[in-house]
């Protein structure tokens, strides 16, 4: 078994077709059959049943596919990481996150790859966290991290950035207590992300649960428009602490921990399947983490 033939094989499973396999591999279509061929003989068993209109994989086949892709990925991670391995890690690494998490991490990131891989350039996609995931399947970016709730407690153990939702507003005249409950957002002026954000859609179904009706002024997808709305007209915004952490910091912002129920935000860190990870891109991948989890250390808390 070679892993030309693995090749083979599997532009043949993704095509469903011996004679599209040919052509796009750039081979005679004879050489391709005879190349299934001996990998049925090798593996003992049909690898492909013959159609009207193509082929499609056996249950052997099935299982065949699996592994050859496995094979042929690390097979690919091996043969980029030798190409490498004599110098600093270098390229393009296309990165996707959350508007609220580019601030906080993507200077940090450029600083601290300039110091020690200067040959690294970032491509930094902004968007929701449907819409990473969606980069992430499409293979349009390498790394993407993004945002995902529960309510309850918090987990104990190295998360990669955990925090408790919070209510926070305009600093002057703040008078909350450190936590308050959720029941008591009926009392405010709010503006939240849009329905189909992740934290608005958890926002809503607790309020449903527990029957309290929302003041919710203004649906706003940017964080920045959030803060102007809070600082500008009074309003209140329900946020994680660190997206707000350097107006909470200036005396411009105030919070207050929103419970029962807590509500946790977590950072989920996902590297695209689509191609093998460069080295750049493990390299990102690493720093990202770190960055991500020191500002869990940082803002775990509310004020």
């Amino acid at each position: 078994m070679e892993l030309g033939s693995l090749r083979i094989f599997v532009r043949a499973a993704e095509l469903g077709s011996f004679s599209k396999a040919a052509v796009s591999m750039g081979l005679a279509q004879p050489s391709v059959s005879r190349t299934i061929g001996d990998l049925e003989r090798e593996w003992d068993g049909p690898l492909f049943y013959r159609t009207g209109r193509g082929v499609a994989l056996s249950e052997l086949g099935e299982e065949a596919l699996r592994k050859a892709r496995f094979l042929l990925r690390e097979a690919d991670q091996a043969a980029e990481d030798l190409k490498a391995f004599s110098r600093l890690p270098s390229g393009i690494v296309s990165l996707g996150l959350p508007t609220s998490l580019v601030e906080p991490t993507i200077p940090e990131l450029v600083n601290q790859l300039r110091a020690h891989t200067p040959g690294i350039r970032l491509q930094v996609y902004e968007g929701f966290s449907d819409q990473v995931e969606r980069w992430l399947s499409e293979g349009l970016i390498d790394i993407g991290a993004y945002s995902k709730y529960r309510e309850g407690r918090m987990e104990n153990g190295p998360l990669l950035l955990e925090s408790r939702l919070v209510l926070a507003g305009p600093r002057e005249g703040w008078t909350l207590p450190e936590e308050i409950a959720f029941e008591r957002l009926a009392d405010f002026a709010l503006v939240l992300p849009a329905p189909t954000n992740g934290l608005r859609i958890m926002v809503d179904s607790v309020a449903r649960r527990l029957k309290v009706s929302l003041n919710v002024m203004a649906d706003i997808d940017s964080t920045g428009g959030q803060k102007a709305m809070t600082a500008r007209c009074g309003c209140y915004m329900v946020k994680a602490p660190h997206t707000i952490a350097d107006e909470t910091s200036r005396g411009q912002f105030a919070s207050s921990v929103i419970r029962e129920p807590y509500i946790n935000r977590h950072v989920v860190l996902v590297t695209g399947q689509q191609r093998p990870l460069s080295r750049a891109s493990r390299e990102v991948a690493t720093r990202l983490t770190g960055i991500l989890r020191g500002l869990s250390g940082n803002h775990d808390t509310a004020n």
